[in-house]
This record gives structure tokens, C-alpha cells and sequence, in this order.
């Protein structure tokens, strides 16, 4: 059915870094470059090694002592994406933000974090993110039913288990030699015939040169119990701090 996936998971696995994603509205890329740890100068941002939807122990210090300082919203972690070496630390965070108004509206987040080396903290920019435009690629072969329905947020992202039927779809469809595909958390579904699932990815080659990226990664799942993914889409950190 997706007779173009097997052309982007070599292009993948000879260089991770640098796919590339289109959108109807943006003529735009996003795109990444991994190193190894060793070769990343201070000031570049690298994925982190321990990229989860559970923050680890300092960075959720970093968050709680940042989030104190801030109003207006709800912000609530979805997953850790990557680490920036200044003078202290950046975190990239995806979040949920949810506005605390009569009609509370949820959407998505990348949260910049700055930890000094005094151990203080705050948010230096949150910015909007978007995740359909990564779910859609012009040079690839969707489903027939992509082009029906639209994408819901799951009603609590941040912090919850992924649900039983998205975690079925992505382990039939994900199994791919030579490179390690991760979800993080799922970010929303689309009923079609069938559904699309939207998950935030954490990917490793596991041969050749290291290289990790996150991605946003589409399952289709259709009415028969088959599960295909049908785009796989790299996040670039820097593009959410500039």
C-alpha cells in the first residue's frame, strides 16, 4: 500500500539527520544534524540520551522551579527532546498547555528551560507547535483515507500511558532492521477508514554510525487490523529556539 516506505527508511538509515518535511501552508523544512556527543561543541543542541515522556530528576526540578514563576496557562510535560550546553543548561521540553479560561483550550508547546549554575531556573521561550504538518509528506504515497477527518488531542498527552489500540498499531508497524524506533508519547489520532495515529518518536540507528533523531512518525491502522507507518518526519530543536 505504501509502496514509497522502504525509500525513506534508507534514506533514514544513511542519514537520519536530514529528512525533510513538507506542509501545505509552508513551503518550509525541518530539518536536523546529529553528532556523536563528543564531536558537539558547547551552544549545539544534541537529543537527548534519556529522551522520555518522564522528565528526569534534575530536569523536573528545573521545570518545577520554572513553572513557580509562571501564569496564565497550564503546562503540563509530554516529552523530553533535547539538551543545549551554555552557560548552564537548556532543556527542550514538549508540553501541554492547557489556558485557564471559562473555555479551556489544549494544544502543544516546545518549551525552552534554562537551568543556571546557581540552580535557578525559568521558561526563556515557548513556542507553538504544530505536529499535523509533519504527519503529511508531497513526495510520498498516503492512504486514500488521509484526506477525511481531523486530529484530535488525546484528552490528557502529558504524563499517560499510551493507549492500548495507538501502542498495538505503532508495534505491528515499527519493526525495521538496523534502526530502533521509540514512541514517546501520542500526540492524536485522525478517523479515516480506519485511524491515523500521530506519535513523537525517539529514533537510534543501531548499525553503522550512530546517529539519533525524534521524529514525528504516522501509523495507519485500517479496519482489517493491519498497521503501516506512512510518514516519518524529523524535529529540528533549534527551529523552536531562536
Amino acid at each position: 500500500m505504501f509502496k514509497k516506505l522502504s525509500v525513506l527508511l534508507l534514506a533514514f538509515a544513511m542519514i537520519l539527520a536530514l529528512t525533510a518535511c513538507s506542509s501545505d501552508e509552508s513551503d518550509e523544512n525541518w530539518t536536523t544534524e546529529e553528532v556523536e556527543s563528543s564531536e558537539i561543541a558547547d551552544g549545539g543542541w544534541t537529543i537527548a540520551e534519556n529522551a522520555a515522556a518522564d522528565l528526569p530528576e534534575d530536569v523536573q526540578t528545573a521545570f518545577d522551579k520554572a513553572y513557580e514563576q509562571f501564569t496564565g496557562s497550564d503546562l503540563k510535560p509530554v516529552a523530553y527532546i533535547a539538551s543545549q550546553v551554555v552557560a548552564g543548561t537548556n532543556y527542550m521540553i514538549l508540553c501541554e498547555e492547557t489556558t485557564v479560561s471559562e473555555e479551556p483550550v489544549t494544544s502543544y508547546k516546545m518549551v525552552t528551560l534554562y537551568a543556571d549554575l546557581q540552580g535557578n531556573a525559568e521558561f526563556t521561550s515557548i513556542s507553538d507547535f504544530d505536529y499535523v504538518p509533519y504527519t503529511d509528506r508531497e513526495n510520498m504515497e498516503m492512504t486514500p483515507g488521509n484526506l477525511a477527518g481531523g486530529w484530535s488531542v488525546p484528552e490528557d498527552a502529558a504524563g499517560s500511558a499510551i493507549p492500548d489500540d495507538a501502542k498495538e498499531a505503532f508495534e505491528k508497524s515499527a519493526a525495521f532492521d538496523g534502526i530502533d524506533i521509540v514512541p514517546l508519547a501520542l500526540l492524536g489520532k485522525q478517523i479515516v477508514a480506519g485511524t491515523n495515529y500521530a506519535f513523537i518518536c525517539k529514533s537510534t540507528l543501531t548499525t553503522g554510525e550512530p546517529a539519533t533523531g525524534i521524529q514525528i512518525v504516522t501509523v495507519y491502522a485500517d479496519l482489517q487490523d493491519n498497521a503501516e507507518i506512512i510518514s516519518m518526519c524529523t524535529v529540528d530543536p533549534a527551529e523552536f529556539n531562536k
